[in-house]
Order: structure tokens, then C-alpha cells, then sequence
């Protein structure tokens, strides 16, 4: 059931009356609140596909009696590998079948508990209930961020009534990701799916082109992801935590990774890097440490080569940064040229990320080298055929959303609005900035907010290019 659809909304609105109503109640309100969040979760992952319901009452049950009874390190072991099963049956065992929504990170959060509850970190707990809501919170079911027992399972065993500074931040969220989502996101995808779909046909501007721009639709897709199920489960009460914090702000690329995809980063921090030794060992073992972590994010991500080296690029990224930690300093480059570096590093890794396989990755990257060659044949064709008819072949523009060029300087101008309002809010939540404004300048920022979107994307090109490829975010295939 993806978030921007009128069967999510039907659902979500259900949902909201049930627990308004159920929070008034004066006996077993915490009890019906806490089923309500359950069965409501069960129907939003049924409607993904009902097959994978199994799947999901499996993890549960596994992890509910793995935190009983895995005292030993033999049960641990055990626990650990039934819980891994159907992630490496259905992702890396040559399956044909679908693999069930949310599949890696319904596993990594099931590990997380069963880990925590072996090693003392949080209580085991006695009620079912609170482990199935736990695994299968539906904001988050489909692709995070990974939840840990120890923050959220508290806060299910409180009862949770309406709020309204909770309830408006939450749309507000809400409001923010589909912005990134359908304006930018899914703007950019044709352009890029078209120039990646037939690399052998691409001059290298197009591919370097694209890569960019694949930057910022990955980030936009994601992380709007993220704002709408953050703010879904804000609205009611929940507080599921931060994703992402100004990831392309950073100034290396070890501080990229503790800014993107926090609740990940920091799962392999705790439950792959820290176990392996972390940073308490000899200085060799800590950059294999670093890789090792690394690589498994790779193979997290999928089971081609390609994502192994784009695990791996990212290792030897950090480990080149520690090894060349104090020349930086000593060389003291101006904040903005090391954010543009790392940024540079960044999105050349997400080549192999993107790319159908490593063969196809390795074309793109040659065919980007080879780009200083290919400036003089487009100024060659700027004045023999003009500079629309060359920015068409050179850069295969003609599929760019709402129409070539126009639509090129439209998805433009939405990314340099983005980059503006991601400055402003570095230092200050963008909630807390609106906060400090009063009713009617708020409603003036909402209101031509809402304007200028839509002259630069009438709703008339979103609703026609929605019915040419999905709205489905990218997350969700792993």
C-alpha cells in the first residue's frame, strides 16, 4: 500500500478515527490502542501482497522466542539463523519468487532485538504483542528507519492521545517527503532511468549527466520516504527517530555515512563493526573492520557485484580518509571544497549502486573518463546545429520530464529550492523554524510555497507522468 495513494489514504483516515475514538475510552484504551496499532499494521502490509503475511508472523514468533529461550550461545546461533533464512532464501538463493516487502529491514530490526535481549541490552519481553508491534509498526515496515527495541517498544506501552503540535508536525513531515518524492524524485527518474537503461547508446555527458542527477533523486526518493513515515507515525504519538541529516553537507565521507541513512549506519556500527573489534584494536584490523562492515552494507543492498563495490568503495573511502586525517587538517581547505569533493566520491559510487550489474558499471565509469573528449564535438555541434538540437543528442534530453529543456530547468529550479531550504535548516529543525512564526506568516509560507510549486510543476505533468511508471520508492526493493 504505498504512502501516496488514495487506498492509503482511505486506510490512514480509518485508522485515525478508530484511534481517537479508542483513546477517549476510560477502560482498556491502552490495551485496544496497541491492537489497533497491530491489526492496522497487518492489513497495510496485507495489501502489499497477502503471500507475504506468513513471512511476517514468522519473524515475529521467531523473535519473540528467541528472546525468551536464547540464553545460550547455541540458541543464540540458532535463533540468529531462522531469522536469517528467509532473507537469504528469497534475496540471494536465486529465488524467482517476489521477495516479501520490507524483507532486510523486518530482519536487521528482528536481529536487532534478539541480539539485544541475548546480551542483556534491553528485557525480554513477556507479551507477544509488544514484539509483533515492534517488527511490524507499519510507517516503517516497508523501509525503515530500523527501529530498536529499547526506544520503541516503550512507547507502545504508553496511551497515546491526540496532540496537536504532534499531529500538525506530522503532516507537515508528511507534506515535506511528498514533496521530495513527487516533485523532484520522480522527475528526475525517467531522465535517469532512460540514459541508464541504454548505457551502450550514451555519449559520457549523458551518463555523467544522469549520475548526478541520480545523486539527488536517490536522496529525494529516500529520505522522502522517510519524512512521510516519520510523519505518519508522529501524528500518532510515535517517535520513530532520524534518518537523514543534511547528508551532502558533509565534509567527509565517514561523516556522510553518520548523516545518511542513520539507522542503518548505525546497526552496522553496533552489530557488525563494534563486535569485530571496532576501533579498540591494532590499526591494520580496524581498516579491515571498516571494510568488512562496509561490505556487508553491500551485500545488504543486494546480491550483484556491483553492490559489493559499492560497499567496499565506500570502506576504502573511510579508511583513505583516517589514513590522511591530519594532512587535511593541516592543508585546512574551505568548508565548501571538501563538501564538494566528498559529494564527488559519493556520487561516483552510486554508479555501481545504480547500475543493472558490474559489466554495465564499468562501460558508464569508462564512458564518463572519457568525457574531456566529447566537450569539443558538442561546441562543434552548439554552432553547426544549435544549442537546443545538441543539448537534445548530446545529452539525451529529449525524455526529460514535462519536455526536454523546459523540463530540465524545471527539475533546476526545484533543486536549488531544495538546496536552499536543506541550508537553512542545518542548524535549526525546519518544524521549529515554522513554530516560531505566528499563524498568519505560516499560512503565507504555505500558501505560496504551494504557488510557486505548482507554476514551476503544474499537477496536470505529475498526474500524467504518473501513469507511465510507478510511484513505488526505490528503498523498497531491498
Amino acid at each position: 500500500m504505498p504512502f501516496i495513494s488514495i487506498t492509503f489514504a482511505i486506510f490512514f483516515l480509518i485508522l485515525v478515527i478508530v484511534y481517537h475514538f479508542v483513546t477517549k475510552l476510560k477502560q482498556n484504551a491502552l490495551v485496544l490502542q496497541r491492537c489497533l496499532f497491530f491489526i492496522g499494521s497487518l492489513v497495510f502490509y496485507s495489501f502489499a501482497n497477502i503471500k507475504f503475511l506468513p513471512f511476517l508472523l514468522y519473524i515475529i514468533l521467531i523473535s519473540y522466542f528467541a528472546g525468551l529461550l536464547a540464553k545460550k550461545i547455541y540458541c543464540f546461533v540458532l535463533f540468529i539463523l531462522l531469522d536469517l533464512a528467509p532473507l537469504l532464501f528469497f534475496k540471494y538463493g536465486n529465488s524467482e519468487w517476489i521477495f516479501p516487502l520490507g524483507l532486510s529491514f523486518i530482519t536487521f530490526q528482528s536481529l536487532s532485538y534478539i541480539a539485544d535481549s541475548y546480551t542483556g541490552k534491553i528485557e525480554t519481553e513477556k507479551n507477544i504483542l509488544d514484539v509483533a508491534l515492534f517488527i511490524s509498526f507499519f510507517p516503517v515496515i516497508s523501509s525503515g528507519p530500523i527501529q530498536r527495541a529499547g526506544k520503541l517498544i516503550p512507547q507502545f506501552k504508553e496511551l497515546h492521545k491526540f496532540e496537536y503540535d504532534d499531529a500538525t508536525d506530522g503532516m507537515k513531515l508528511f507534506a515535506w517527503g511528498m514533496f521530495k518524492k513527487l516533485f523532484i524524485a520522480d522527475r528526475i527518474a525517467p531522465y535517469v532511468n532512460y540514459v541508464y537503461g541504454g548505457v551502450t547508446e550514451q555519449y559520457g555527458l549523458a551518463l555523467l549527466f544522469a549520475t548526478i542527477l541520480y545523486s539527488f533523486q536517490i536522496y529525494c526518493d529516500f529520505s522522502g520516504y522517510t519524512d512521510m513515515a516519520t510523519g505518519i507515525a508522529r501524528y500518532l504519538g510515535i517517535d520513530v527517530g532520524k534518518n537523514f541529516d543534511h547528508p551532502y553537507f558533509s565534509k567527509s565521507v565517514g561523516e556522510f555515512w553518520r548523516r545518511w541513512h542513520i539507522s542503518l549506519s548505525s546497526w552496522l556500527r553496533d552489530y557488525v563493526y563494534i563486535p569485530l573489534g571496532g576501533s579498540r584494536v591494532a590499526l591494520p584490523r580496524i581498516y579491515l573492520n571498516l571494510l568488512v562492515t562496509f561490505l556487508v552494507s553491500g551485500i545488504w543492498h543486494g546480491s550483484t557485484w556491483n553492490f559489493v563495490v559499492w560497499g567496499l568503495l565506500h570502506g576504502v573511502y573511510i579508511c583513505i580518509g583516517r589514513v590522511t586525517k591530519r594532512f587535511w587538517e593541516k592543508v585546512s581547505l574551505p568548508r565548501v571544497f571538501r563538501i564538494f569533493i566528498t559529494f564527488c566520491l559519493v556520487t561516483f559510487a552510486w554508479i555501481f549502486f545504480r547500475a543493472d550489474n558490474l559489466q554495465t558499471a564499468l562501460v558508464i565509469v569508462r564512458k564518463i573518463m572519457h568525457v574531456p573528449f566529447e566537450i569539443n564535438p558538442f561546441i562543434q555541434m552548439c554552432g553547426n546545429d544549435g544549442i537546443k538540437q545538441a543539448l537534445h543528442v548530446m545529452f539525451s534530453m529529449l525524455v526529460a520530464a514535462g519536455g526536454a529543456i523546459k523540463g530540465m530547468v524545471r527539475i533546476f529550479i526545484l533543486l536549488v529550492f531544495l538546496c536552499c531550504i536543506e541550508f537553512m535548516t542545518i542548524k535549526k529543525n525546519g518544524l521549529e523554524i515554522l513554530r516560531t512564526k505566528n499563524s498568519v506568516v505560516r499560512w503565507g509560507i504555505y500558501i505560496v510555497f504551494i504557488v510557486v510549486l505548482l507554476e514551476v510543476v503544474p499537477l496536470k505533468i505529475i498526474f500524467e507522468e504518473q501513469k507511465s511508471y510507478s510511484t513505488n520508492f526505490i528503498y523498497q526493493n531491498f
